[in-house]
């Protein structure tokens, strides 16, 4: 989710690459970070990431300080069919050229209005990977309102 109205909804099943329990997790937030920066042809320079995982916050800071190499735990970094190279292995890379991107936490569940809505998002995507419904009308309406509340908040 995107201060200027702009979001994804990407949501993937479990493959017998992913790790179980917290590093699940951890992948998966991290992740998110790639779809969003992928979503550019440039992410645009100085822009500021939010993150409610401190984990997550880490491990970017660290490729962003050139550690591209490590890997979360549990992270398989095996040939992918489907693409050159792991996801976060891309992501490492491209963050540790980007000195310009900032990443800063922000409570979760606490109503901060873009980490409200990605988490309404990611609700959203991982339960149209089981169920088959037009999630559209209802990221669109949940997107608009935590928009309005977010631009509202600003100081002016």
């Amino acid at each position: 989710m995107v201060s200027d109205g702009h979001y994804g909804l990407r949501g993937r099943g479990t493959g017998r690459l992913d790790p179980t329990g917290a590093s699940r997790v951890l992948i998966n937030e991290l992740r998110a970070v790639d779809f969003l920066l992928s979503a550019y042809d440039q992410a645009p320079a100085g822009m500021t990431v939010l993150l409610d995982s401190t984990v997550a916050l880490r491990w970017l800071r660290r490729w962003q300080a050139g550690e591209v190499s490590a890997m979360p735990a549990g992270y398989s970094l095996r040939q992918r069919r489907w693409a050159d190279r792991p996801t976060l292995v891309r992501l490492a890379d491209q963050v540790s050229r980007r000195p310009d991107l900032s990443f800063a936490h922000v409570k979760g569940h606490s109503g901060h209005a873009l980490n409200e809505a990605a988490d309404g998002l990611s609700h959203m995507a991982r339960r149209r990977v089981e169920e088959s419904f037009d999630v559209r009308p209802r990221a669109h309406a949940l997107v608009d309102a935590f928009l309005h509340d977010w631009h509202t908040a600003l100081p002016h």
